[in-house]
């Protein structure tokens, strides 16, 4: 029985914006383009495989690097803080009243947090603004 998937696989058109970054990941696993052609039209199992293992490694890649989600829903807006093992949230509604929260995860699951919180409409947070968020969250401990 195969283990469970941390992750989805990236969509066709996902990959299709990947499209280095997949071929660099075809020839580190020692697959030249010619191969890949053959591949891609005899052995849809195998292509299969290889946008797993990828799309896995994209995942994790992307996950670890992210510290900062936001997401707006209904006026509400959610910031979402990733740490090694702790989430914290901070949800503004409309009227700018703040509601905290937080989520404890072990840290091995830390990407896949991060990766549900994405999959639930959530975008990265630009660097520019970190610092901001770091005083907003700082502001709510106590």
């Amino acid at each position: 029985m195969a283990a469970p998937r941390r992750f989805r696989n990236l969509t066709r058109e996902e990959l299709q914006g990947l499209e280095l970054e997949f071929a660099r990941f075809l020839a580190s696993q020692g697959m030249p383009a010619t191969e890949w052609a053959r591949v891609s039209s005899e052995e849809p199992a195998r292509v299969e495989e290889l946008i797993g293992e990828f799309s896995t490694m994209f995942w994790e890649t992307t996950t670890s690097r992210l510290t900062y989600l936001e997401r707006h829903d209904g006026g509400d807006t959610w910031y979402f803080k990733f740490g090694e093992t702790e989430a914290q949230l901070l949800r503004i509604d409309p009227e700018g009243t703040r509601f905290q929260g937080s989520k404890g995860y072990p840290e091995e699951a830390r990407g896949q947090e991060v990766f549900l919180i994405l999959e639930q409409g959530a975008t990265p947070v630009p660097s520019e603004k970190h610092d901001e968020l770091d005083a907003l969250f700082e502001g709510l401990k106590g």
